[in-house]
């Protein structure tokens, strides 16, 4: 039985560990990647504690990206700081700054330059091209707010996840 635990459960999670260290990527001590996980660059990436990727994301970090703690995305996320000049073809980049528990649904893509605020939810296959406001809910292409979030005062469970002190 210890051998199914092994190489069936441990094995994943020791492996991605090792692939982030290998492509420079500063991380907090709890954080969980789906199968199909592509990081482009070595550097430019720095995840908070408790960051959570479903399976097939790809990021394109070719500038900086720094998510904050609590981050949670469904499969298919795509981040991309790179871009090109339409008239001269040039290459372009500009960083991304995500914030503190942030929740991406299936398929978002989000391009260089936008800055995501806490609290915020991105509804699934939404390309975000502008900043969001903290405590927001967008979606659409391009992504737009659709409504604010009225959330109480949170605790931290210690797993991830959190409860409303009311709840306590």
């Amino acid at each position: 039985m210890w051998e199914y635990a092994l190489f069936y459960h441990y094995r994943p999670r020791f492996f991605r560990r090792l692939y982030l260290r290998h492509m420079q990527v500063s991380h907090g001590p709890t954080f969980a990647i789906g199968n199909d996980f592509f990081l482009r660059h070595r550097g430019n990436l720095t995840l908070g504690n408790a960051c959570g990727f479903g399976g097939f994301c790809r990021i394109w970090n070719y500038n900086p990206i720094a998510i904050g703690d609590d981050f949670l995305a469904a499969g298919g996320l795509t981040i991309n700081t790179a871009g090109h000049n339409p008239d001269t073809m040039a290459g372009t980049g500009k960083p991304i700054t995500i914030g503190k528990r942030v929740w991406c649904g299936l398929n978002v893509t989000i391009l260089g330059g936008v800055t995501i605020g806490d609290d915020a939810v991105i509804g699934a296959c939404s390309l975000v091209t502008k900043d969001v406001p903290s405590g927001a809910i967008v979606a659409g292409v391009p992504a737009r707010v659709i409504r604010q979030i009225e959330r109480s005062e949170f605790v931290r469970w210690g797993d991830g996840f959190e409860k409303s002190k009311s709840a306590a």
